[in-house]
């Protein structure tokens, strides 16, 4: 599909997160979730996102994207994990009923760590750290 492959990396991140927005809200809606419970829990993968953005948009990756030959960015590798972790933990508690405020807020505790290595690595990416190690 032509249209798919003129995706930045920054757009293709937010175009599969309004997918999940939608996805997620049709399943609340189907398990009767709570969406005042989905909006916080949507909140807690923004700090993420936001991060993964603003570092590309900073200093764009000379590296493949996610889904094409090639090496991939660390930071976009990371991005994708964290997405999909909380895809799969938010679709969860939906299907079994769990609480998804309290979801979100331990989804949160772990945004300072991903999102001040997504931001380190505009700085000081590891592939110089570990050349720099090398000498």
């Amino acid at each position: 599909m032509k249209f798919f492959s003129n995706f930045g990396k920054r757009e293709g991140l937010v175009y599969i997160i309004v997918l999940l927005w939608i996805t997620m809200g049709l399943l609340g809606a189907y398990k009767n979730a709570s969406f005042s419970d989905l909006a916080i829990y949507f909140g807690s993968l923004t700090a993420y996102a936001a991060t993964y953005i603003w570092a590309e948009a900073k200093r764009p990756s000379a590296k493949s994207r996610i889904f094409a030959k090639g090496p991939n960015s660390r930071r976009e590798v990371m991005i994708y994990v964290v997405v999909i972790i909380w895809a799969i933990a938010g679709a969860g508690a939906i299907w079994f009923k769990a609480n998804i405020g309290e979801l979100a807020l331990y989804f949160v505790s772990l945004t300072g760590f991903v999102a001040s290595w997504i931001a380190g690595e505009v700085y000081t990416p590891q592939d110089e750290v570990n050349k720099n190690k090398e000498v």
